[in-house]
């Protein structure tokens, strides 16, 4: 699929917004370890590297809410690599999550006044009784297409995934948009030992697992025991440290919801849009380019280019770059020469992913009949619209809409997490594939069926903006099972234990998955004509 198409469409991952819960309710029962049994509570007074921190004890569970693991990246440490934070002497009140980074509003070009550029903060759930560093940490990465989000947000509140499972539960904040993903000639020459430019919030993200590496046993986790998890940017993130040598080691697991790992930005097309937004704000031609533009007001640089549509539009697109420091190369390539950190992997795509992208659209992008379907299908496959108008005949699906919505989704998120699995694979590696069909009630868009985010709201156990409402009964025992799966793959390298449905390992000749619904259930060859049409075209045109 064309990068840049797809790109706008993971601008909607789940970090459009937050609800205004507070996370407390959600799934109960053991996913893993499980509750405090009578045993000694551990302490809220901890002694981090940088100085100590005191939390609170809610619901059972420890929590520490904005802890610095970077110095703020403003003035002259603005498109630098995250600096460690300033040390404290104090005890540090940990009761507060930190402001998002800054970003726009979730749906418009206008600077959000409440983030900040102050904003590498992280987020801790442990278990009242984890103590001694025996636990084993989850470490969420926040959605939002690179450009919105915060690991704050109340849909990540991680109190009932470390309460159900007895998980160690991390959220960070990392920088975003302009802020995170700018790549400049100048910014990339600026420091001989360090050649990039455009990939800042990855480092940010590393410098966060680097803090989990040299903290985390404080709160309970093991260090050695670490699973890095993310959902749509979040998870395409993950594809990126998988690939990263500079991630090697921070790790022992991954999960990819719904990421596609082939969302890197070439990196002269990232300093080509950096050239047009220092012309934007009046500093081509300064003496010190990178001083002018680190001198702006984060308001002028975040709204200086125009923002892209919810589908194809040709605004700004702050993705990391493939800047050949931090990411050698584009990922999926990476893994299909087997050059990437062997760590066990779940990942997989919900069973309609496309349908929140066209609802959030609205009037602004219909597909009203097949020529606005075979229209749509070239922007994404050029010189194949008409082949994938047939493979998807309006006829089947009762509507051109909803055959768009199916091939979107199948090329963007079901049948690219497929190759991956294959790529991977075939290499040594070892993967589980998962696709979610659960279409929850009750969703502040309806209709949509197993939207692109819905499982986030099961693997936290938490509700959220589209899903408001608290889970059900039976989709408790759903979040239970997903929890379940989820706390084993980061306990032992393997999601498979207690009594939840055996999940085969993936290979390509038993092309084997898991029914992530209210049955949760083991099937094989998921959408495979529809897949190997979309391998074939990708080969084509590679």
């Amino acid at each position: 699929m064309k990068r840049a198409a797809l790109g706008c469409l993971v601008l909607l991952a789940y970090g459009v917004g937050c609800s205004d819960d507070d996370g407390t309710g959600g799934a109960g029962g053991d996913g893993g370890a499980g509750g405090s049994g009578g045993a000694p509570s551990g302490p809220l007074l901890i002694e981090t590297d940088k100085g100590p921190v005191e939390g609170a004890l809610i619901d059972g569970v420890r929590t520490f809410l904005g802890i610095p693991f970077a110095a703020p990246p403003t003035a002259d440490l603005r498109w630098r690599s995250p600096a460690p934070a300033e040390p404290w002497s104090e005890t540090r009140p940990a009761i507060a999550r930190g402001p998002s980074c800054a970003q726009n509003a979730a749906l418009s070009n206008d600077y959000n006044d409440s983030s900040s550029e102050d904003c590498l903060t992280t987020n801790v759930w442990t278990p009242e009784d984890a103590a001694n560093g025996s636990r084993p940490v989850l470490v969420w990465i926040h959605g939002g297409g690179f450009s919105l989000g915060s690991g704050g947000e109340p849909a990540y509140d991680g109190r009932v995934l470390a309460q159900t499972t007895g998980a160690v539960v991390v959220t960070f904040n990392y920088r975003l948009g302009v802020f995170g993903f700018l790549a400049h000639p100048e910014l990339t020459a600026e420091d001989s030992e360090h050649p990039s430019s455009g990939a800042y919030g990855l480092e940010d993200q590393r410098a966060a697992l680097v803090w989990v590496r040299d903290n985390i046993a404080a709160f309970g986790g093991e260090p050695a025991r670490v699973t890095v998890f993310g959902e749509s940017a979040g998870g395409i993130s993950t594809c990126f440290h998988l690939v990263s040598p500079l991630s090697a080691g921070l790790f022992s697991s991954a999960i990819v919801e719904s990421g596609p790992c082939d969302q890197g930005t070439p990196l002269a097309e990232a300093e080509a849009q950096g050239v047009e937004l220092a012309a934007a704000v009046g500093c081509n031609g300064a003496p010190d380019l990178p001083a002018c533009l680190r001198a702006k007001p984060p308001a002028e640089l975040s709204t200086a280019l125009p923002g892209g549509s919810f589908l194809f539009g040709d605004g700004a697109n702050w993705f990391p770059a493939i800047d050949g420091y931090n990411l050698p190369e584009d990922a999926t390539r990476m893994i299909a020469q087997g050059d990437f950190n062997d760590v066990p992997l779940i990942l997989g795509a919900n069973a309609d992913e496309a349908t929140l992208f066209f609802a959030l659209a609205g009037s602004e992008y219909e597909i009203q009949d097949e020529a606005d379907f075979e229209a749509l299908a070239e922007t994404l496959m050029p010189t194949h619209g008409a082949e994938v108008v047939a493979r998807y005949p309006v006829a089947d699906y009762g509507s051109a809409q909803k055959a768009a919505e199916a091939a979107v989704g199948d090329a963007g998120f079901i049948c690219n997490a497929r190759r991956t699995a294959r790529a991977f694979t075939a290499n040594g590696g070892k993967a589980y594939l998962y696709n979610f069909t659960h279409a929850p009630e009750n969703a502040l868009i309806p209709e949509l069926g197993s939207f692109h985010s819905a499982e986030v709201r099961y693997v936290f156990g938490v509700p959220g903006q589209l899903l408001p409402q608290p889970l059900s009964p039976d989709e408790l025992s759903l979040s239970k099972g997903i929890m379940g799966y989820w706390f084993d793959l980061s306990d032992k390298g393997d999601p498979n234990g207690a009594e939840r449905v055996p999940w085969p390992a993936y290979d390509a000749d038993s092309d084997q998955h898991l029914t992530l619904a209210m049955s949760i259930a083991a099937g094989d060859k998921l959408k495979q004509a529809q897949c190997d049409f979309w391998d074939e075209l990708e080969l084509s045109n590679n």
